[in-house]
């Protein structure tokens, strides 16, 4: 074994799906496998490409983008940790229909869809775990495009800026998020424009929800963010004018008190 598949075998192993497998099966996929590190904004491959391999992260984040005939971009997702993607070619493989980009640095795996497959077929809970994630996560993206279809701009923005958060870390002054996004990279997450993006940005800083230092964004009340998220209505507060139904805490009408009979 070579000094860097021993390497690779290492990673492969930190894997939580693969890391069942046996040694001589890890060995075969680090020995036929590719670990390599890429820049940020490196296309790994492109919508149409014939699907020949599955990748396994190690460090770093992926998007994964579709991209209409009008050069309009959705975001389908965002991978990082130790996830897996460009995996359902093991199942029905076809050309792919999404084109995967690094949003940072990355460390990843490429492995053979053909030799994967076999193992898989071995292994079969090996293979039930890669399903069942990939499932989840289908799930999760059937559930970003419902909000993205029915959600104001200012809620899926709110909602993307609260989930990239959870991977990011506390400051003094805030949460940054885990790394930093241009307006047009929120844009394809949330379905939207860069210009969009910039002036609803501008109103959150406004309302003090987040505070932005160049490219880093800092997240002040995440509540009240959450809140943004759901398009919750502000709370209306009772009037001081003596207007009974303003003022009604119960929200119903008052209905004057009809005399007495008699």
């Amino acid at each position: 074994m070579t000094t860097d598949t021993g390497r690779h075998l290492w990673h492969l192993r930190k894997n939580p799906v693969l890391a069942a497998l046996p040694v001589a099966a890890l060995e075969s996929l680090a020995e036929a496998g590719e670990l390599s590190e890429r820049p940020r904004r490196t296309t790994l491959y492109l919508a149409g490409d014939i699907a020949e391999h599955v990748y396994f992260l190690h460090g770093g984040r992926v998007s994964l983008l579709y991209i209409t005939h009008a050069g309009r971009t959705v975001n389908l997702g965002l991978h990082g940790g130790t996830d897996v993607f460009g995996e359902g070619c093991l199942w029905t493989p076809a050309p792919r229909e999404d084109t995967a980009v690094t949003a940072t640095a990355v460390l990843l795996s490429r492995i053979p869809r053909v030799l994967l497959r076999q193992v898989l077929d071995d292994h079969p809970r090996v293979e039930l775990r890669l399903s069942e994630q990939a499932v989840v996560r289908r799930d999760a993206t059937i559930l970003r495009l419902c909000v993205a279809l029915t959600g104001s701009v200012r809620a899926r923005l709110a909602g993307q800026l609260v989930e990239l958060a959870e991977r990011g870390h506390d400051t003094p002054d805030g949460r940054e998020l885990a790394f930093p996004m241009t307006h047009q990279e929120l844009a394809a997450r949330i379905g939207t424009t860069r210009e969009t993006v910039s002036i609803e940005l501008a109103r959150l800083e406004r309302s003090r929800l987040l505070t932005r230092r160049g490219r880093k964004i800092l997240l002040r009340d995440i509540p009240r963010l959450r809140a943004q998220a759901r398009d919750d209505p502000p709370v209306r507060r009772p009037s001081r004018t003596g207007d009974p139904v303003a003022g009604n805490c119960g929200g119903g009408v008052h209905l004057p008190t009809m005399p007495a009979a008699g």
